[in-house]
């Protein structure tokens, strides 16, 4: 996706990546929102426990990204084999404008009329993920950090609800992810919780 395409910069976490060397980096969130209308089939409920089947709601598509230093070096090469134990000297440094790795993917939705947040995929790149998912402190602080994120971009939100099964993960372990995550089942195929700061209840479509 185009750079342009996003709207909003965003900080997520700090993490550690073997990718990105021993030390911590921050991540962060290249944000796309837009307007839409919608139509559910009360089938669909089954995934995304909405009330109202017709209306307008948010999109969020994000990408989450480490921004790195773009550095290009012109070397003067020595003879070989080396004599003064360096291969040649740097006789120019160039540090252009930083480039963004994107590491993850993340989709949600924001329906006004039920105050739901639907957070439809959030996970980072095979690249990245170095554990195993119960174990990955990184894919945590992304579910975290991008429940935070979106709360705050819908402060009157009182749920937030994800689809039951992430077809990158085996089910159960997805499952105890998300319990570790404070998440419960509320539908069918969905998992949910309430947001704390909401005074609304958590309705059950079980």
């Amino acid at each position: 996706m185009a750079e342009h395409y996003y709207t909003l910069d965003t900080s997520l976490f700090d993490g550690t990546f073997r990718y990105f060397g021993s030390d911590p980096v921050q991540v962060r969130g290249k944000v796309y929102q837009s307007e839409e209308k919608y139509r559910l089939q009360k089938a669909e409920r089954a995934r995304e426990p909405v009330h109202t089947l017709r209306g307008t709601r948010q999109h969020i598509d994000m990408r989450p990204f480490v921004s790195v230093r773009n550095v290009t070096l012109t070397i003067d090469l020595f003879g070989w084999p080396p004599t003064e134990g360096a291969l040649g000297k740097v006789l120019n440094i160039i540090e252009r404008k930083p480039r963004w790795v994107e590491i993850g993917q993340v989709q949600a939705w924001y329906y006004p009329q039920d105050h739901l947040i639907v957070l439809w995929e959030c996970f980072l790149h095979e690249f990245v993920r170095e554990k195993p998912l119960l174990e990955d402190s990184n894919m945590r602080a992304l579910w975290e950090s991008v429940a935070r994120f979106l709360h705050e971009r819908f402060p009157e939100a009182a749920r937030i609800t994800t689809p039951s099964h992430d077809p990158l993960f085996e089910m159960k372990k997805y499952h105890k992810f998300l319990s570790a995550l404070g998440y419960q089942q509320v539908a069918k195929a969905a998992w949910g919780k309430s947001i704390e700061e909401a005074q609304l209840p958590l309705p059950y479509f079980l």
